[in-house]
């Protein structure tokens, strides 16, 4: 009788020792799921053939890439059409007041486009010239707002790809990464103008373009642009222009 109730006993924590090793088991393997799932990469889903088709018509009857005559001085711009926005291709040349094409290094002005100042008199802080902000552009554009660059950004897949697929595939020299521009958006390295009248060392590495959005009563914010990033940060004296289809 005894014999039987030690074997019964026996069998009972083997018994219980397997269920709890099978929980271990179960437990640990969860965890391991469980870790492996959050150090997965996102799935990028980004596809230019659907984003930013070279052929085919947009949401205003045009083709998707071409190019239009600002009016004022005849210049020709290229363009390009990205999800349901169409943005210029080139940065702005148009000679308005208090902008500036740097000289110092010959025909930067004829591929990097002017550098501007959007505040009353062409101060480094101050709140907006209105009536400038509302002409700067050809007519039938406009100086994107920050949600406006917002929306491209996402467009593009976001973050750690944005930047790369908007930034232009051409070579700047020694310190500047090529793009990919997988919708022919162009994004130039032009930098910002200071008030010293040179550049800044963010030139052949970053564009950094106005938006109309103010940051403050005396800032605004603008969107910088490179290889690596796309990003908010607060104007600099002068810089470059991209404008938005209306």
């Amino acid at each position: 009788m005894r014999e039987k109730l030690k074997d019964k006993a026996i069998m009972k924590k083997t018994f219980k020792s397997i269920i709890f090793a099978a929980l271990l088991v179960g437990f640990f393997s969860a965890c391991s799921d469980d870790a492996s799932s959050a150090s997965e990469e996102p799935v990028d889903t980004f596809d230019a053939s659907v984003v930013c088709p070279a052929d085919g018509v947009n949401g205003y009857g045009e083709p998707n890439r071409g190019t239009f005559t600002d009016a004022r001085d005849g210049q020709v711009y290229k363009y390009t059409t990205i999800g349901n926005q169409v943005w210029m291709a080139e940065n702005l040349k148009f000679d308005a007041p208090y902008s500036v094409c740097y000289d110092k290094i010959d025909g930067f002005c004829d591929t990097f486009g002017r550098f501007y100042s959007l505040h009353v008199n062409g101060e480094f802080f101050d709140v907006f010239d209105q009536e400038l902000l509302d002409t700067i552009c050809p007519a039938g554009w406009r100086v994107p707002t920050m949600d406006e660059w917002q929306i491209l950004y996402d467009n593009m897949g976001g973050e750690g790809k944005a930047g790369r697929r908007l930034t232009s595939a051409s070579d700047f020299g020694e310190g500047y990464t090529p793009g990919s521009d997988d919708c022919g958006f162009n994004s130039l390295p032009a930098g910002s103008w200071h008030l010293n009248g040179n550049l800044g060392a963010n030139v052949f590495f970053s564009a950094v373009y106005w938006t109309s959005t103010a940051e403050s009563l005396n800032a605004t914010y603008v969107c910088i642009v490179d290889p690596t990033r796309v990003a908010f940060w607060i104007n600099e004296p002068k810089m470059t222009i991209r404008c938005v289809k209306n």
